[in-house]
């Protein structure tokens, strides 16, 4: 037989070798992929609490912000080929695209029932399994406290321009649930006066919290959990909680109609909803929406932070989702281009 013969007989084996090495498919026999915006040290936690709980299994992560795992995400599915099982973000509008595009699996988890309604899809697709919330930090030894904003208004004074950054919804997931829930409660008419005081919308929180610290913008609306491991650290940051109340980013998880190991998944699934899956969440400095009496250590009180105008439930999320291109157009329009 000829080499060349040979070749012809040999391709299609090593195209569907290729295939197969490409593809997403599990390798071992009890494998889960997350994919999740959780910060990189708040998974090890979750991975060494996993493997205690669940042995036998091999769990796998793919760890990015909240626009990069959808991006992620949606580009498997186009393709027919997602990898992923349990998806955990903080942008809970991508989660009602997977819900309206038929990618979710429908799930009612027993631990659910401790959930508020308000935190669980009416459906079963998803449920909130932490709540971050947004404030305002600034720099104490350059903003004075008597001088510091006390509220959501007070960013719009003059005094303040040049001075806040927050972070952009091209890379956040929560800048997005700032900007829909801001415009809500205050309209747009707040955000034409934040761009005459030169607001700069930027990277994620992270960046929002780096710019705090060297003073380039000693002043930000961010994520309080940013904020706590700024102070927690020795940074000289002071947290306001704004007088009509801070803007909290429920973050759902949800099971993928795809994955393959579904009984599997959903274990792993009830695993985030047990106490001491939600006490990480707790450490990493995020309320639980499960551990109400319970708080981020130096943070305010659940009850205190509930007192808000932006109000969270599946019919507020379904109207701010309903506009969410257009509220992320019009902002990339009036800051970012």
């Amino acid at each position: 037989m000829t080499l060349t013969k040979l070749s012809l007989l040999l391709f299609p084996f090593l195209v569907l070798a290729l295939s197969y090495l490409n593809s997403g498919s599990h390798t071992h026999p009890n494998e889960v992929w997350i994919y999740a915006s959780i910060y990189k040290e708040v998974i090890t936690s979750f991975d060494e609490a996993l493997k205690e709980e669940f042995p036998d299994v091999k769990i796998q992560w793919y760890q990015s912000g909240s626009e990069n795992v959808a991006a992620r995400v949606n580009s498997e599915l186009s393709s027919g080929n997602s990898r992923a099982d349990l998806v955990m973000t903080s942008d809970p509008f991508w989660f009602e695209e997977l819900k309206d595009s038929h990618h979710l699996l429908s799930y009612r988890s027993p631990l659910a029932d401790q959930l508020d309604s308000r935190y669980q899809d009416p459906d079963g697709m998803y449920v909130i399994s932490r709540i971050p919330v947004g404030v305002i930090a600034y720099r104490k030894n350059s903003i004075a406290s008597d001088q510091a904003p006390r509220s959501w208004d007070d960013l719009l004074l003059s005094i303040y321009k040049g001075k806040i950054s927050m972070p952009s919804p091209l890379e956040s997931g929560t800048a997005l649930t700032f900007i829909s829930q801001l415009s809500r409660a205050k309209d747009w008419n707040f955000f034409e006066r934040l761009k005459k005081n030169s607001l700069l919308s930027a990277g994620g929180n992270s960046a929002v919290m780096k710019r705090i610290e060297t003073n380039e913008t000693p002043i930000g609306i961010v994520l309080l959990e940013n904020a706590l491991e700024a102070k927690k650290r020795g940074a000289p940051i002071e947290i306001v909680y704004p007088v009509e109340g801070v803007i909290l980013v429920p973050s759902p998880m949800a099971i993928l109609a795809t994955t393959k190991r579904p009984e599997l998944t959903k274990k792993i699934y009830d695993f985030f909803l047990t106490e001491k899956a939600q006490r990480i969440f707790l450490s990493a400095q995020v309320y639980s929406p499960i551990l109400k009496n319970e708080a981020p250590e130096g943070a305010l009180s659940f009850q205190q932070i509930q007192n808000t105008v932006f109000q969270w439930d599946p019919e507020v999320l379904k109207t701010l989702s309903a506009h969410k291109q257009e509220t992320k157009l019009k902002f990339t329009q009036m800051f970012l281009q």
